[in-house]
C-alpha cells in the first residue's frame, strides 16, 4: 500500500508516520513511528507541522493502541528536535569513519570481483540518513574538511553525503533516500580496476558497474536504474542515449551530486562552491535538471559547510551552518584577519542576524600560509 499524504487536522491515533511533508517549524521524522495519541497529535501541531506521510498498512486499530500505555506520547519516538551542530558532531565522525571503512570494503571487492557485503553497505546508508536527519550541516561540514588519499574512495562517500542532504530536503520517504545513498556509495565501483580512476570517464565505467551489481539481485530496480542513469542528459546527448522522458528523477539527483562532487572536490577540483553553481546551471537544462539542480544549491548553500570565506571586513571565517531561507547568509567562526595578517578572538557568528558583514568570496586557505584543522 502506498504511502498517503494526511493533514495534521485528519491525522488520527494509531497512524504510522513516516515523514513530515509541509510545517512551519524544524521537526524532523529520524524514525518512523506511530502516533498513538490526540496529545502526541496535538503535539504535533503545536510544533508547526502541517502535513504528514503515513504508512496506510500499518495503522494500528483500537486493539491493539489498547495495549500501549494511554499516555504514552510515542511522537517522541517518531520525530526529533534539530540536534546542535557540536552535540552531532562526535556521530558524525564515527559515521565518517566507517563510511571510510565499508567504503574500501566496497572497493577492494569489485576490485577483485568479489561479492560485496551489503548489510555494510546498507548500515553506513541508515547511518548517513540519520545524521543528516538530526543535522545536515554536521556531516557536510566534516566531508569538505576531511583528508583522503583515495580520491575515488572519498569522492564516493562525499556523493553520498550530499545526496542523503538533497533527498532529505525533498522530503523523501527514508526508504528512498537510503536507497540514494547507497547508489551514491556504488555508482562508480568499476573504476576501482583503474591506476588513475578520477581520470576516467564516467560513461565509460557505467556498464562495468553494472556487471557487478547484477551479482547482487536485491540491487536491481532503483539502484541499479540511477548508477545506470548517472550520465544520461536531458537532451538525449549523454549515456544512455535517452530524453528527459525515460530518466528517472533519482537519477537526475545522482547526475547533480556527482558533477558538483567533482567540481569542488579538494583533491581533483578546481572551483569553489559559488563558481560550481554557476557553472553546473550553465549545463541546465539541456544536460542537468533545472529544477532540481536551483534545489541541491538551496539545499547545501551557495557556501556550504566547511567553506572557508573572506567576509567584507578582510576577516576570515569558516562556514559552520547553511542558512535555507537566506543561503547568502550562513553561520560562521571568525578567526583571522587577511588585511592586518594576524589571528583574532574566535567568534561565532550568524551573518543573518546582523548587517555590517557579509560574504565577499569563497577563498583556499592555504593561500595565507594557515592550515584549516587548525580552525576545527
Amino acid at each position: 500500500m502506498a504511502f498517503t499524504p494526511v493533514t495534521i487536522s485528519e491525522l488520527s491515533p494509531g497512524s504510522f508516520v513516516v515523514q513530515v511533508l509541509e510545517q512551519s517549524g524544524d521537526i524532523a521524522v529520524k524514525h518512523a513511528g506511530w502516533v498513538r495519541t490526540n496529545s502526541a497529535i496535538e503535539l504535533l501541531r503545536s510544533k508547526g507541522v502541517q502535513v504528514v506521510l503515513v504508512d496506510p498498512s500499518k495503522h494500528l486499530m483500537p486493539a491493539e493502541q489498547a495495549k500501549t500505555d494511554a499516555e504514552a506520547s510515542p511522537s517522541k519516538e517518531a520525530v526529533v528536535e534539530p540536534v546542535l551542530f557540536a552535540d552531532e558532531q562526535p556521530r558524525a565522525e564515527r559515521i565518517i569513519k566507517q563510511a571510510h571503512q565499508v567504503q574500501r570494503h566496497i572497493l577492494d571487492a569489485a576490485q577483485h570481483e568479489k561479492k560485496i557485503d551489503l548489510s555494510l553497505v546498507h548500515e553506513v546508508s541508515a547511518g548517513i540518513s540519520d545524521s543528516i536527519t538530526r543535522n545536515q550541516d554536521v556531516l557536510l561540514f566534516l566531508m569538505r574538511i576531511a583528508e583522503q588519499s583515495d580520491a575515488l574512495l572519498q569522492h564516493s562517500i562525499n556523493c553520498a553525503i550530499y545526496i542523503a542532504a538533497f533527498a532529505r530536503y525533498l522530503n523523501l520517504p527514508i526508504d528512498k533516500i537510503q536507497a540514494l545513498i547507497t547508489a551514491a556509495l556504488l555508482h562508480d565501483i568499476a573504476k576501482a580496476n583503474f591506476a588513475d580512476p578520477m581520470q576516467q570517464a564516467d560513461h565509460l565505467s557505467v556498464s562495468a558497474s553494472l556487471k557487478l551489481l547484477h551479482k547482487h539481485p536485491q540491487l536491481a530496480g532503483g539502484i541499479s536504474l540511477w548508477i545506470g542513469q548517472h550520465c544520461a542528459h536531458i537532451d538525449g546527448s549523454g549515456y544512455p542515449k535517452i530524453t528527459a522522458l525515460h530518466i528517472d528523477p533519482g537519477s537526475r539527483m545522482l547526475a547533480i551530486v556527482n558533477n558538483y562532487e567533482k567540481l569542488t572536490s579538494t583533491q581533483q577540483g578546481k572551483l569553489d562552491p559559488l563558481a560550481a553553481s554557476r557553472q553546473l546551471l550553465q549545463l541546465a537544462p539541456k544536460q542537468l535538471d533545472e529544477t532540481l539542480l536551483q534545489q541541491f544549491i538551496k539545499c547545501i548553500g551557495i557556501y556550504p559547510p566547511g567553506s572557508v570565506v573572506k567576509l567584507s571586513s578582510g576577516k576570515l571565517a569558516l562556514v559552520l551552518e547553511n542558512n535555507v531561507k537566506k543561503p547568502l547568509l550562513p553561520k560562521v567562526k571568525l578567526f583571522y584577519h587577511s588585511v592586518h595578517q594576524h589571528h583574532i578572538p574566535v567568534k561565532i557568528l550568524d551573518l543573518a542576524k546582523q548587517h555590517e558583514e557579509s560574504i565577499d568570496a569563497c577563498i583556499n586557505l592555504s593561500s595565507y600560509g594557515l592550515d584549516i584543522k587548525n580552525y576545527l
